[in-house]
């Protein structure tokens, strides 16, 4: 079963994030990244996974892959969601940590960037991560951890545009240029950040301008390569709606990271579709939710083609000033 979305639970006096990272020994088995935190713990012993506290405006999931590269020197992608965890601190205040397994940026070596902070990194077995572990909710982290990168997946986003001018108040010759209002520009480029904790690898848009437009500070960011394709947008999907099914069909067979950018009245059927391979039913209810905008959903898909299965899903929303 899925962790609950982002922003679907009340918030923790105190909210953080952080990654069990994962990697293959050379024996093929794996191994996870643990941090060694000096004199945090009474028994000046504190070996857990890298996390820390949000900040001001900050996603979870960017607050995970931030804190990580902070405390371990690694760039990460995420991957699937884990278990989050609730406890009261040292003062008394409720504290909420949101895991994700992640996997290191090719070429990616652990270090200790701060040593006040972590004084010792350790690439560990998973026996040997029980045992050095300091808290047992850790250890049922790893559980999950283990259990969770047995299946390799890779991300389907789904993404409905940023916020545009009202369809009533646009005076401009066809509803395909309708572009982005500020609050819209606001909320593609938050969008970046956040889309780049993933392994997405290329996006496909509708090549309405208020698509183009939300997806380009991450294409930008990130250099992917972006593909327009008339069966996603508004007009194309009313002259043919089997060609979103298309669309996504092509995207599961080249099992690789990508971003799908659409409008309202086609997205129903692209998150049907993804829903259709999804196993857990509060998986299929998270993908077939309505999108806000600027809202995406990350399918998390082991295999490709006919083979390809939605093994876990995540909603985000880019969080911009009020």
């Amino acid at each position: 079963m899925t962790p609950p979305a982002a922003g679907t639970a009340a918030p923790a006096d105190v909210e953080a994030a952080g990654c069990v990272v994962v990697r293959r020994s050379r024996g093929g088995e794996p191994q996870v990244l643990l941090v060694h935190r000096p004199a945090t713990h009474r028994h000046g012993r504190d070996w857990s996974w890298p996390k820390g506290k949000l900040e001001d405006g900050e996603p979870h999931a960017v607050a995970a892959v931030r804190e990580t590269l902070e405390e371990t020197g690694c760039r990460v992608q995420l991957t699937r969601p884990l278990p989050q965890l609730k406890y009261r601190v040292a003062d008394g205040r409720r504290k909420r940590v949101r895991y994700w397994l992640a996997f290191t940026a090719p070429g990616e070596q652990a270090g200790t960037p701060s040593p006040e902070e972590v004084d010792e990194v350790r690439w560990c077995s998973g026996a040997e991560a029980r045992e050095l572990l300091t808290y047992p909710h850790d250890v049922r982290v790893l559980d999950a951890a283990l259990a969770a990168a047995r299946v390799r997946t890779w991300p389907l986003v789904v993404l409905r545009h940023a916020k545009a001018v009202a369809r009533a108040r646009w005076t401009g010759p066809e509803d395909s240029t309708r572009p982005l209002l500020d609050r819209g520009h606001e909320q593609a480029h938050a969008l970046a950040p956040l889309l780049a904790c993933f392994d997405v690898r290329e996006a496909v848009t509708s090549p309405w301008a208020r698509c183009v437009q939300t997806l380009l500070p991450a294409a930008d960011t990130a250099s992917w390569r972006v593909r327009e394709d008339e069966a996603l947008s508004e007009d194309g999907f009313v002259a043919d709606p089997s060609g979103a099914d298309a669309v996504v069909t092509g995207v599961l067979a080249g099992g690789r990271g990508a971003v799908l950018c659409s409008h309202r009245p086609v997205l129903p059927a692209v998150q049907q579709r993804l829903a259709d391979l999804a196993q857990d039913a509060d998986d299929r209810a998270l993908l077939l939710g309505k999108l806000a905008k600027g809202e995406f959903a990350v399918a998390h898909v082991s295999g490709r083609g006919a083979e390809a299965r939605v093994v876990a899903v995540e909603r985000h929303q880019p969080v911009v000033g009020s």
